[in-house]
């Protein structure tokens, strides 16, 4: 990678952030000093992991555009605000659930592209694009001229993008049709911005990439990711430089009852807890407990207040600063 205006954007909210720990120590293990910048949704304390990575912030008070600030936050569009406030002029846009595996940025190149999407290359059945980004006879209907058969719709969890490729115009368009046909585009933004970065390459507008960088866990057996991603005590096998996205319901908590393969994810959030000085042993008890407030959101009343006194209880004890 050779362009000087560089960093990597990481999305989070109060529900994810125990991942965008792990996401932003993956960077710093990987790529060195590479700025780090947290896009922030929603008021929780996020300030530790800033200051431990010197990591930039944006939050919704940051946002100049009204429009932005009170249609583009919350889920499936928080990361949308990049392509216009990214503090960097070429970004790396990830969902927290992921993490770096590897110098993903050695064969990336900015010179020709103004996007490069972390996928196959591979064309998608019309089933699956109707599944998974967008209603293909409101499209057909809508946008008659678009060639949507024609181009390697991906995951965005894990976008390569250069700062204003699109216009706030545009994108509030795309806001008034979801407003209008609330199941045209699916899956959060992820349909949309498929749509938004084709139909722009379609028009000359937007010059894209392509880097199968980006694995999707709940797609490979836990053997194959055993294999393929050793997680050692120490170090991490770094054979394959990719992004792991633990996306739907391959969330990386320890004891994940779905049996995904979890531990790079583990990896790196015990890995942020030692760079806040946090000693092994304590580390793999906030983890457990840390876990097991999250899991908890998702159990019966009874045992969320219970879990959530034990963790705060401990937390008190222990000072990040």
């Amino acid at each position: 990678m050779m362009v000087k205006d560089f960093g990597v954007i990481v999305t989070c909210s109060k529900s994810d952030f125990l991942f965008a720990k792990g996401c932003c120590a993956s960077i710093r293990y990987y790529l060195g000093n590479t700025p780090i910048c947290l896009l922030v949704d929603g008021d929780f304390d996020y300030k530790s992991l800033a200051k431990l990575y010197n990591a930039k912030v944006i939050t919704k008070k940051d946002i100049t555009n009204k429009d932005l600030q009170d249609r583009s936050f919350g889920w499936g569009v928080t990361k949308m605000n990049a392509f216009w406030f990214s503090p960097f002029e070429y970004f790396l846009l990830l969902d927290a659930d992921t993490c770096i595996w590897g110098n993903i940025l050695k064969d990336i190149n900015f010179k020709k592209n103004d996007v490069i999407v972390a996928g196959s290359g591979n064309l998608c059945s019309d089933d699956t694009i109707n599944k998974f980004f967008f209603d293909i006879h409101l499209i057909k209907t809508l946008f008659p001229d678009f060639n949507f058969r024609n181009f390697p719709y991906y995951c965005t969890g894990v976008t390569f993008a250069k700062r204003g490729i699109f216009s706030i115009e545009d994108y509030i368009d795309i806001l008034n049709l979801r407003d209008k046909y609330p199941n045209i585009f699916k899956y959060g933004e992820m349909g949309f911005l498929n749509f938004m970065i084709f139909k722009g390459q379609q028009e000359g507008k937007i010059k894209v990439g392509i880097s199968d960088i980006q694995y999707i866990v709940p797609d490979y057996e836990i053997s194959q990711m055993v294999e393929s991603f050793p997680v050692e005590e120490n170090a991490v096998n770094i054979a394959n430089p990719t992004v792991l996205h633990f996306c739907g319901g391959a969330k990386p908590v320890i004891h994940n009852n779905f049996g995904y393969y979890t531990k790079p994810m583990t990896f790196f959030r015990k890995k942020y807890l030692i760079d806040n000085k946090v000693s092994p042993v304590i580390a793999d008890l906030i983890l457990y407990l840390e876990d097991m407030v999250w899991k908890a959101k998702r159990m019966p009343s009874d045992y969320k207040g219970r879990i959530k006194r034990n963790f705060k209880r401990l937390s008190s004890k222990i000072s990040f600063d």
